[in-house]
C-alpha cells in the first residue's frame, strides 16, 4: 500500500478508536455497594456513577474525590436486599454492580433495557482483588492499566509484610479482636477480615467461634467470651465502639484496654477493613500496629498520602491524613 493510501486508513482507524473510547467513557454506572463505588472511582469512572449508596454519599473523602456524588440518586434497596429494577431503568443505567448475594429481580427485563448486571463474589481478599480486575475489564483499557498498577502495589505490600513476619514465632503472634458495626459483632474464618488479620500476622480470637455451619462466619458474640479470650489488641471499626470499649467497666479487665491498645480502624474513601481497594493499606497498617519494631521504616502517613495521590488523584493535607489514620467518628 502506498503511503498516501495508508494515511487515510490510519486516520480512520484512530478516529474510530477515539470514538469507541469516548463512547465507553459515557457508560452510566450504578451500584448500591458503597465499597464498589470506591473501586469504580479509583479506576477513573467515578463521574460515570448515576446511582450510588447513602453511605458513600456521606463519607467526607469520597465527597471530596467526587463532589457531584451529592446530587447522585441513592439506589433503592429494600429490607430483603432487593433492588428496584424500575429505578435502575429510569436512571438510564448501562452497568449495575452488585454483590452476589443481592437480589436483582426481573433481570431479563433489565437486560432488554440494556442494563448489564455484574454480580461479584465478596468476603475474601482474593475475591476483592479479583473484583478490581473484573471491574476494570468491563470498563476499558484505561481502567485496566490502573487496576494492574493497583495489583502491583497490593502484591508489593503483601511481599513486604510476609517478609518481615516470616520468622515470627507462633508464641509471639499478637491476639486480636475486631469489632464491626457494634462492639459485640465480629467475624471468624473464612472472611475478608480473617484474611487481612492473617496477612498482618495477628491471631483472630474469634477465628473458630462461628463453626462450619454459619455461612457468613460473622455475628454477635457474648462479651464474656471476649473477656475470657483476653485479646492483646482490639480494632474497632467505629470510634464510638472504641470509646465504649475503653470506658465500659465490663471491658476493663481485657489486656487491650489495660494497655491502651484499642484502635479505630482507618477510614478514607471507605473503611480500609472492608471491601474497598484501600484494603492494600489495611494489612500494612495492622502489621505495623501489631509489630512496630519490625516495620520501623514504614511511614503510614507517607504511605497514605502516596496511595490517595497515586490511585485517586487526591492531595491530602496533614489534617486529612490524620483523620484517615485516626478517624474522628
Amino acid at each position: 500500500m502506498k503511503l498516501s493510501h495508508f494515511i487515510p486508513v490510519l486516520a480512520l482507524f484512530l478516529a474510530a478508536s477515539l470514538h469507541a473510547e469516548n463512547t465507553h467513557k459515557e457508560v452510566r454506572i450504578a451500584s448500591p455497594w458503597p465499597a464498589q463505588n470506591t473501586i469504580i472511582t479509583m479506576l477513573g469512572y467515578g463521574d460515570n456513577i448515576v446511582g450510588t449508596s447513602m453511605i458513600a454519599k456521606k463519607i467526607p473523602l469520597f465527597r471530596q474525590s467526587l463532589p457531584r456524588i451529592e446530587n447522585v440518586p441513592v439506589v433503592s434497596v429494600n429490607s430483603g436486599h432487593e433492588i428496584n429494577p424500575e429505578q435502575i431503568i429510569s436512571l438510564g443505567v448501562d452497568m449495575l454492580f452488585v454483590p452476589h448475594n443481592m437480589v436483582v429481580p426481573q433481570q431479563d427485563f433489565l437486560k432488554q433495557a440494556g442494563v448489564q448486571v455484574l454480580a461479584f463474589e465478596a468476603n475474601s481478599m482474593q475475591a476483592l482483588t479479583h473484583r478490581v480486575q473484573q471491574t476494570a475489564a468491563v470498563l476499558g483499557p484505561d481502567a485496566q492499566q490502573k487496576a494492574q498498577a493497583y495489583q502491583r502495589y497490593f502484591d508489593h505490600n503483601v511481599t513486604l509484610v510476609a517478609g518481615r513476619l516470616k520468622d515470627l514465632p507462633a508464641s509471639q503472634r499478637v491476639s486480636l479482636y475486631h469489632s464491626m458495626g457494634n462492639p459485640l459483632t465480629t467475624t471468624g474464618r473464612p472472611s475478608l477480615n480473617q484474611d487481612w488479620i492473617d496477612l498482618a500476622g495477628g491471631i483472630n480470637i474469634a477465628e473458630n467461634w462461628f463453626g462450619s455451619g454459619k455461612q457468613n462466619r460473622s455475628g454477635e458474640v457474648a462479651l464474656e467470651k471476649i473477656v475470657a479470650a483476653n485479646p492483646a489488641v482490639i480494632v474497632a471499626m467505629n470510634k464510638r465502639d472504641a470509646d465504649t470499649i475503653l470506658t465500659s467497666p465490663q471491658w476493663a479487665s481485657v489486656d487491650a484496654v489495660i494497655h491502651h491498645r484499642v484502635y479505630v480502624n482507618p477510614k478514607g474513601m471507605f473503611w480500609w477493613c472492608r471491601e474497598t481497594s484501600e484494603e492494600a493499606l489495611q494489612f500494612l497498617w495492622l502489621a505495623k500496629t501489631l509489630y512496630p519494631d519490625r516495620f520501623t521504616d514504614v511511614d503510614m502517613r507517607k504511605e497514605t498520602r502516596d496511595f490517595y495521590q497515586r490511585f485517586f488523584g487526591l492531595t491530602l493535607s496533614e489534617a486529612q491524613v490524620n483523620d484517615v489514620l485516626n478517624p474522628p467518628r
